[in-house]
């Protein structure tokens, strides 16, 4: 029987393993607004903020779930000094009425969120919502009223507005995603205060996720599958609209443009795109900025200064953008930490937007609630204190299986079930284990896990948690014990 229990014995070699380095200082000042009150409930929750605009120092605007428009014209200030308000929807969107179980009163906007945001200046701001909403206002300090909404949905079918840029009072641009005759959507308006959109849509309906004006004269549209498209005439239609290569065929979301000088994207393995003259045909090259999620926001307020955010809340800064991987620095801002060690469910920490009034200042927005600020975004980072790069910790920790000497993928016993045991390392920054038995939810588990397996085909799964809060890569067994009749 000690033999037969042996050989369920694993060694899970999760890839290296090294205390983290001790953070320096933070540059980012952090507060969090409180919760929002649901409408048509009596609860409240913390919101998502997707998206932020800073058309100045004394003012920054963000936006998200649950209709909330923020706002702030001291930004750097508490949490107190910034002010919420809900802009409600003209009227109930037909695509909610239209879903089985979804009572009229609850369509009338809880579950909606404005998704974007652009202010031109302190006097004009145009926010977007998936279901195709554009918010106005001339006085986004003003309150509630002081947003105007208009619905540029085309025959009833939502159109999923996900980016917006405003290089000017006089000209905004907003894109739309999905798929479908919704997607591919480019719509412009030289009177953004008013209305007056006109629609083009782009040639094989693209999935866009993000769309930078550096000028009226200069339009960058990024979308899923590494596509990317340049116009020096975004009003022209879709025939003044380009598409250009991309050095890469992943998920493209965040874009920022400088005049003609500069345009920077980021894809979803957390690498960065630049060009110094995309309108001019300078390709697109690609660097590894060592993030490794979603890119999901950028801001470049000069050509020699950008930001970029991902949603595993790491924040990427630069004073040389096109200078090639060396020339990003790196700081995790929320850690990836398990809210609940008995269940394995996550605090969520994803960042989602990035504006920079000027290199001296910066606001980033994401998941509960937070804004972060720096008056110093772009300042050289103090040098750790602990020995060796601590690059290896900013990306998902790799994993290896190594099977134990004499292990079995089947087993046999006469009980109906039997004691395993099973062992697992990191030397990668792990700070701690994910496990995952057959269909069982992920739990934290710690080295050596035992427990009881019955007769039947199993499951192990096992994933390490980096320094930073990413999950590494599944490693996984599967293995068989089967009943041994008695002689």
């Amino acid at each position: 029987m000690r033999r037969r229990l042996l050989g369920l014995v694993i060694a899970l070699l999760v890839v290296l393993a090294a205390p983290a380095p001790a953070p320096a200082a933070s540059k980012w000042t952090v507060r969090q607004l409180p919760p929002q009150p649901i409408r048509g409930s009596s609860s409240t929750d913390q919101v998502v903020l997707y998206a932020v605009s800073c058309p100045s120092k004394s003012l920054c605007v963000a936006t998200g779930a649950l209709d909330t428009v923020a706002f702030s014209q001291t930004p750097t200030a508490g949490a107190d000094r910034w002010h919420v308000v809900n802009p409600l929807y003209d009227e109930p969107k037909q695509s909610c009425l239209e879903e089985e179980g979804v009572p009229a009163a609850s369509c009338s906007y809880p579950r909606g969120s404005i998704d974007a945001i652009s202010c031109a200046s302190e006097s004009l701001c145009l926010a977007v919502g998936y279901e195709g909403s554009v918010f106005a206002s001339t006085d986004p300090t003003g309150g509630a009223n002081a947003w105007s909404v208009s619905d540029v949905n085309e025959g009833g079918g939502a159109t999923h507005l996900t980016a917006v840029s405003c290089p000017s009072p006089a000209l905004c641009v907003t894109v739309s995603g999905g798929y479908g005759a919704a997607a591919g959507r480019v719509l412009t308006s030289t009177t953004p205060a008013s209305g007056g959109w006109q629609t083009a849509r782009l040639a094989g309906s693209p999935d866009l996720r993000g769309v930078s004006c550096a000028t009226p004269a200069l339009c960058v549209a990024v979308a899923k599958e590494g596509r990317i498209f340049v116009s020096s005439d975004p009003t022209g239609g879709a025939s003044a609209w380009h598409e250009v290569s991309s050095p890469t065929a992943r998920d493209l979301q965040g874009v920022s443009c400088v005049a003609s000088l500069l345009c920077v994207a980021g894809d979803a393995g957390g690498d960065l795109l630049t060009s110094t003259d995309p309108a001019g045909g300078v390709p697109f090259s690609e660097t590894n900025a060592d993030g490794s999620v979603q890119v999901t926001g950028l801001a470049c307020p000069t050509t020699t200064r950008c930001v970029a955010v991902d949603n595993n809340a790491n924040v990427l800064t630069s004073t040389d953008p096109a200078g090639g991987p060396g020339s990003w620095t790196f700081e995790n801002l929320v850690p990836f930490e398990a809210d609940d060690p008995d269940t394995g469910q996550f605090v969520k920490n994803a960042l989602w937007g990035a504006s920079c009034a000027s290199p001296s200042l910066c606001a980033l927005v994401g998941a509960n609630s937070r804004i972060f600020t720096a008056t110093d975004p772009f300042a050289a980072p103090a040098p750790s204190p602990s020995a060796g790069s601590p690059r290896k910790h900013r990306r998902r920790p790799r994993t290896h299986l190594v099977f134990a000497e004499g292990f079995w993928r089947s087993t046999a016993t006469r009980h109906r079930r039997i004691k395993a045991r099973f062992r697992f390392y990191s030397r990668d920054g792990a700070r701690g284990f994910l496990c995952k038995r057959d269909r069982g939810p992920w739990r934290r588990c710690h080295s050596p896990l035992r427990y009881w397996v019955p007769i039947g085909h199993h499951t192990l799964r096992v994933r390490a948690i980096g320094a930073t809060g990413l999950r590494g890569p599944i490693a996984s067994l599967r293995f068989k014990v089967a009943h041994r009749r008695r002689p």
